[in-house]
């Protein structure tokens, strides 16, 4: 897909409260319920660093597990928030 870039810099330009909200967006997506990531959830700047350090293998790891359309049309909600 060719997004870790545009994803970085989302994750890099939003704020916490932002970052929370479009992940949860994706958590939802995927049927994960926020709460399932327990504390680490509430600390933002651990999830952006996690997000920060991924490689391109591993968001095509991602996409794999979760399919192209479905990843696609994550992305595509996401950009709309």
């Amino acid at each position: 897909m060719g997004n870790t870039e545009n994803i970085k810099n989302t994750v890099a330009s939003a704020s916490d409260e932002e970052l929370r909200a479009k992940m949860e967006s994706v958590m939802y997506a995927l049927g994960i319920p926020p709460t399932a990531l327990g504390q680490k959830f509430n600390d933002m700047s651990a999830v952006r660093r996690v997000i920060m350090n991924m490689s391109e293998s591993d968001f095509n790891n991602i996409i794999a597990t979760v399919g192209e359309e479905r990843a696609e049309n994550i992305l595509r909600e996401l950009g709309k928030k």
